[in-house]
């Protein structure tokens, strides 16, 4: 069977998937509602406006079928819940108040779908495209050398909710990393990385005192260059991270339809 041979039926309210049955007949492969179906399309290739965003949304990139969100938090003082457990073995989790500086999610999308989230550090507002970016040090994100994994977050599952609009998504999954509490699962991870960059964050009983002493201390660590900076961190994703097609034949609606809730 070649994509050729497919089609596509509209009838009413109902677009119809049709593929051949043998001895000259058609059978239905999916159905869907036409306004879903147009939807679909639509969110993919719409390019005229940017959906609503979350506060803090310094950029919003978008490539085809590839979306990045450059979302901006100030300075502030969060309380986490940290256990000393791994992937092989438990621990109680305890509750600590901890001092951070401007952070920066990159949280992207692909045609409307959560894909991965990456933190990076600053010391100031971002002003350009050419601004560095920094490791962070927080125990549930990668340290990896590779530019594919360093500084991605390790979510631990997903949020419920995560069929809305991106700008609805990026903020429920901010607030789920921070939410589901940190740990020792991953053994190459930005804390032990930044350890050795300056007492104040060397352990996590030291980074809560400095906190309580000083909640704005983490502007003068130096923390550690990743290496790249926002732009040249989204022209990474682009190249990696956009595997999109346009929509030129039957079997490409298709690949759309597949994503769709059946009609009735």
């Amino acid at each position: 069977m070649t994509d050729e041979a497919e089609s596509i039926q509209i009838e009413g309210e109902i677009a119809r998937l049709l593929r051949p049955a043998g001895a000259g007949r058609v059978a239905v492969d999916r159905e869907v509602r036409l306004a879903d179906l147009a939807e679909a399309l639509a969110a993919s290739h719409r390019m005229d406006r940017t959906p609503l965003l979350p506060a803090g949304t310094r950029l919003f990139a978008r490539w085809r079928h590839t979306a990045v969100l450059v979302i901006e938090e100030t300075p502030r003082v969060r309380h986490l819940r940290w256990s000393p457990k791994t992937l092989k073995s438990e621990g109680a989790y305890t509750e600590h108040g901890l001092a951070f500086p401007f952070i920066l999610y990159l949280v992207g999308f692909h045609q409307g779908d959560f894909e991965e989230m990456r933190i990076y550090f600053r010391t100031a507002p971002l002003v350009s495209e050419a601004d560095p970016l920094y490791f962070p040090n927080l125990w549930n994100v990668q340290a990896a050398e590779s530019p594919l994994a360093r500084c991605r977050a390790c979510l631990r599952g997903r949020p419920e909710g995560l069929e809305r609009a991106v700008g609805e998504q990026a903020e429920d999954l901010i607030e789920y990393f921070w939410g589901t509490g940190f740990n020792l699962d991953i053994e190459d991870n930005c804390f032990d990385r930044a350890q050795s960059r300056d007492p104040r964050i060397a352990t996590l009983e030291a980074w809560e005192a400095a906190s309580r002493a000083d909640p704005l201390f983490p502007l003068s660590v130096p923390w550690e260059p990743v290496g790249l900076t926002l732009g040249q961190a989204l022209d990474h994703w682009r190249r990696h991270g956009d595997h999109g097609r346009p929509i030129e034949k039957a079997s490409d609606v298709a690949d759309v339809m597949y994503r769709l809730r059946e009609a009735g």
